[in-house]
């Protein structure tokens, strides 16, 4: 039957001049479910001769037979019509027979047509835009994504694009989707709550190349490129961009952020502690640097605290000049108010933004530092009475609240009552063991000591040299200042000299031969930005004249010379004028070992410093020292826990590390197979984290772990919900990433241009969305087979039918 409907409808086709339409037409339904099955059916009239002589020849012959039978036969108009056309049908179907009409059945590969989507995933793409001079675009982004697009980064605005108005377009049209990110490499992108912006290099040109492989087998239509467009590394985007091309392949591009001509200005935290003691003031050093400025702008920067309800108090300002070399700036944070007793303190520095400045995230960075309201519990030995043991043990004994002081004399009679902080029980002997040291002080400062007179037991000296190592190992903090006896020569081949941030002369023959009546003035290593121990006021040039100018700090008129710093050490005063192979003699040392830190003083009378000044600044310099050498302690709230970040600073594609080396109750290392660590960002976001004991390390424990956005972080240890050690940590853009982070339009605009393809921004997808109308599916013949159309029981029953309708009809107008 079905077989049958064809021949009919084709007759009647061929009937009204038509074969060539009747093929089409014919084609046309039988490949309606094609590209579904792979296989394509068409009807073809093998022998038919040209359309034209079908219908100027054949037709009107085959009529002219059919009409000449009957023209003689007395017959009215409409029997003779209806005769002449039975006739013409059935002399029409033997023409067909004749054309030899066939079914083709060809069996085909139908490729579906794909789209390359390439999304940018480095870490520029963590940007924040302002969009200030563009407001056609500024809105298009807020209708597509309800939020202000300076509040959103540009991988944010990527994403609601493409799950919004691309991929929906594609899928409507039929495309076949394969989304890709890429930074250094291409990688395929299984859905875009994947994206991360975490890679440190754009490789634009890498990515289109790999894209490029990739396309062999497949029938990839169109590329489409979301990026900034600032690529810092791999093979050059005009290269790929060639290879596109001469493959036929458009590569269409969007820009992801603000084209404006850059105009930024930046702020970096260069110093801030992670830790400070309650009462104290707080010092950060931040760097500030401008990209498109001209001349020497002037800007202040703003250091904030935040308060519980976010709302922020300025508490410092200062004015600095604008450059590309980048200017560093320090703030001084005044004490908590004395009825706040506050665990951590919260600020933000900030530059307000430039007129039409391009990106706005970066003009401010937030940080914690951790108050602890622990006291610094401070070991004062020395030999004798000298003048420098006398003022230091009175200052440090009056002037700090936030310490807690025992001294010993070595040289005082067994009756003398040894000076503490009132509370505090007087020494009746040195310290020597491991436990008294860990457990009872945060920092040991050694005057003019023969460690062999710690004790007239040999054995309890050898343990309290013992002990003092591991005690800095473990955190503590050592102060070495010099005397014209013991200190340092004496240390020269003990476990102590280890602990030296110096290198002593080991032939004992590097001797004081300076003029002990002339007067001299260390020299700062570092005026423009001097270490915080030797910073005694805020400003950078007053603080260098204070230290060497005539009307400053007293001079001095002897020194214990050394041979040099050790490596790694930072030298922050040295002497004017004598000096060695090395240089000049370092006067004022600081070091680590590994985890505790060391201060080398090479003179023994900086009580000189009260002449003019009173106490004022021989307190700040000798606070500043105990409070640097001890920062390794405050961050354990039970000086047994201790806590570090590997790093000061990551990038963003990198995994932060953290260590922590604990002790159990006796103070030896802890063997617990894991610790947990809280981790927070700036925002308040807080995750939790595992450190694992280390094999073969008892007592150290350490886990990785990534971070998704830029910031500074802090890590913490919590006993009983109260935190007993803390670290801090930044994230930041990796170099190249950060070095020039605004969008490069003129580059993906040769791209596209070079391929043919398209470029626009994020506003205006709606246009590339015309470049995707559907139906490019590409079919491949596989096989192809011949079946006769008129091979079957319809055509002769049709053909029956009319010649037996014909013969009726003949009979009964008589004419047979």
């Amino acid at each position: 039957m079905k077989s049958l409907v064809h021949a009919a409808r084709f007759a009647t086709l061929a009937v009204l001049g038509g074969a060539a339409r009747a093929a089409q037409e014919f084609a046309l339904v039988r490949d309606a479910n094609a590209a579904e099955t792979g296989v394509r059916e068409t009807f073809r009239l093998l022998d038919m001769p040209e359309p034209w002589i079908v219908v100027l020849v054949l037709l009107p012959l085959t009529a002219l037979l059919a009409w000449i039978g009957y023209a003689k036969e007395p017959l009215s108009t409409r029997a003779r019509g209806t005769l002449v056309l039975l006739r013409f049908l059935a002399l029409a179907l033997l023409l067909g027979v004749l054309f030899r009409p066939v079914f083709v059945k060809k069996r085909e590969e139908v490729k579906p047509a794909e789209v390359l989507v390439l999304v940018d995933d480095s870490a520029s793409m963590q940007r924040k835009d302002a969009y200030a001079g563009d407001e056609r675009l500024r809105k298009a982004l807020q209708d597509r994504t309800g939020k202000a697009p300076g509040e959103q980064s540009r991988s944010e605005l990527v994403r609601a694009a493409l799950e919004k108005d691309l991929l929906p377009h594609l899928a409507k049209e039929g495309y076949v989707t394969r989304l890709s990110r890429f930074a250094e490499n291409l990688e395929p992108l299984t859905a875009t709550s994947a994206l991360a912006a975490r890679g440190h290099a754009t490789h634009v040109g890498d990515a289109l190349q790999q894209a490029l492989a990739t396309t062999r087998g497949h029938h990839v239509t169109d590329i489409v490129v979301l990026s900034d467009g600032r690529s810092n590394g791999g093979l050059a985007p005009q290269e790929a961009a060639r290879a596109a091309a001469a493959a036929g392949i458009p590569v269409h591009t969007v820009v992801v952020g603000d084209t404006r001509p850059e105009r930024n200005v930046v702020v970096e935290i260069a110093e801030a502690p992670s830790t400070a003691l309650e009462g104290d003031e707080i010092e950060v050093s931040v760097r500030v640097l401008a990209r498109g400025v001209s001349g020497a702008p002037r800007a202040n920067v703003i250091l904030e605290e935040l308060g519980k309800g976010g709302d922020l108090r300025p508490v410092a300002e200062e004015e600095t000049t604008l450059g590309e070399a980048g200017e560093k700036v320090v703030l001084l944070a005044p004490p908590s108010a004395g009825d706040q007793r506050v665990t951590e303190r919260r600020f933000r520095v900030h530059v307000p933004p430039l007129p039409d400045e391009t990106l706005k995230d970066d003009n401010a960075i937030e940080f914690s530092v951790h108050v602890t309201p622990e006291k610094i519990r401070v070991l004062f030995l020395d030999a004798y009475p000298r003048w420098e043991y006398r003022y230091l043990k009175n200052l440090l004994l009056r002037a700090d609240s936030s310490l807690e002081l025992q001294c010993y004399l070595l040289s005082a009679t067994p009756d003398f009552l040894q000076e503490s902080t009132k509370g505090l029980p007087a020494l009746t002997s040195v310290p020597t063991a491991r436990k008294e040291l860990l457990e009872r002080y945060d920092v040991i400062i050694l005057g003019d000591v023969n460690p062999y007179a710690i004790s007239p037991d040999p054995s309890r000296c050898e343990e309290f040299m013992a002990s003092l190592r591991e005690f800095v190992e473990r955190g503590g903090g050592l102060i070495f200042q010099a005397g014209e006896y013991d200190s340092p020569r004496a240390y020269a081949g003990t476990p102590l000299e280890e602990l030296l941030p110096v290198v002593l002369d080991p032939t004992g023959t590097l001797v004081f031969q300076g003029d002990s009546t002339r007067e001299f003035r260390p020299r700062l290593e570092d005026p423009a930005r001097p270490h915080e121990v030797v910073r005694l006021v805020p400003d950078a040039k007053a603080n260098r004249a204070l230290w060497e100018e005539p009307g400053g700090l007293r001079g001095f008129y002897w020194y214990a010379p050394v041979v040099r710093a050790k490596p790694g050490a930072q030298v922050l005063l040295r002497h004017p004028d004598d000096g060695n192979a090395q240089g000049r003699y370092p006067l004022l040392v600081t070091g680590y070992y590994p985890s505790g830190r060391t201060l080398f003083l090479g003179v023994d009378a900086t009580w000189v410093w009260r002449y003019r000044y009173g106490d004022r600044y021989h307190e700040r310099f000798w606070r500043n020292a105990i409070r640097w050498v001890a920062l390794g302690r405050l961050k354990s709230g039970d000086r047994r826990v201790q806590l570090d970040a590997q790093r000061a600073r990551y990038n963003l594609d990198e995994r932060v590390t953290l260590e922590a080396r604990v002790l159990d109750e006796d103070f030896r290392p802890s063997e617990k197979p894991e610790l947990d660590v809280r981790v927070g960002d700036a925002e308040g976001r807080v995750r939790d984290l595992e450190l694992e004991l280390v094999p073969e390390r008892p007592g150290l424990y350490r886990g990785s772990f990534e971070v998704e956005r830029t910031g500074v972080y802090s890590g913490w240890v919590e006993t009983n919900g109260q935190r007993v050690a803390t670290t801090e940590f930044e994230v930041v853009l990796p170099s190249r990433e950060n070095a020039d982070p605004a969008p490069d339009p003129a580059t993906l605009q040769a791209i596209a241009a070079t391929t043919s393809g398209r470029f626009v921004d994020l506003a205006s997808l709606d246009e590339l969305e015309a470049e995707f109308p559907g139906k490019e599916e590409r079919r491949e013949p596989i096989s192809s087979e011949l079946e006769d159309a008129w091979d079957n029981w319809g055509t002769l029953l049709l053909a029956l039918i009319l010649l037996a309708a014909e013969w009726l009809l003949r009979k009964r107008w008589e004419l047979v």
